[in-house]
């Protein structure tokens, strides 16, 4: 049995709020800490002149993948706000970035490695950025629906466009009432 899809428009409900989980993300948090300060512990007290190479080696391979993995939850997206006038996205570390909707130019679904999803727009000071986030994030192809539905000036690349009509097509059909009783 197929799963339904289950993709809402955020018009008429904003601010509509997307956000990660903070119990999963608090754990690992705690876990690569914890696992960061039981290396270097590691490195300090257990390791001598007189150890082998792997047991100098490993608790710093270990130690280089644990930071690395915390770096990332730290600066990973945390929530996606929409607003009547933008987009607002928060990250834990990072100061967080407001867009409005008219400075939206395009939006991107590319695989590299992992699906991404690369969002162009100008900024207050009139650059142009791109904006590049996890498509792991979730309900990212509701967001991804609802930005395309509320910026119609924003470019899709060939995939993601086709992804959007076939939502849209779905979403027609479900807020249509139906004749059979």
């Amino acid at each position: 049995m197929q799963r339904q899809l289950n993709i809402r428009s955020v018009r008429g409900r904003m601010p509509a709020r997307y956000a990660v989980k903070p119990l999963p993300r608090i754990l690992a948090i705690l876990a690569h800490v914890l696992i960061t300060g039981w290396c270097l512990y590691f490195l300090f007290t257990g390791v001598s002149q007189n150890s082998p190479w792997w047991v100098k080696f490993l608790p710093l391979v270990v130690l280089f993948v644990s930071l690395d993995t915390l770096f990332r939850h730290l600066t990973s997206l945390n929530s996606v706000t929409f607003t009547e006038e933008g987009l607002e996205l928060r990250y834990p570390l990072r100061p967080a970035i407001y867009i409005d909707y008219a400075q939206i130019s395009s939006m991107e679904l590319r695989k590299i490695v992992t699906y991404y999803m690369f969002l162009g727009y100008t900024d207050g000071s009139g650059k142009a950025r791109i904006l590049k986030t996890a498509a792991s994030f979730p309900r990212m192809l509701e967001i991804m629906y609802n930005i395309a539905d509320l910026v119609p000036q924003c470019a899709l690349n060939e995939y993601l466009a086709k992804m959007v009509k076939v939502m849209r097509d779905l979403n027609g059909r479900l807020e249509q009432p139906s004749d059979e009783v």
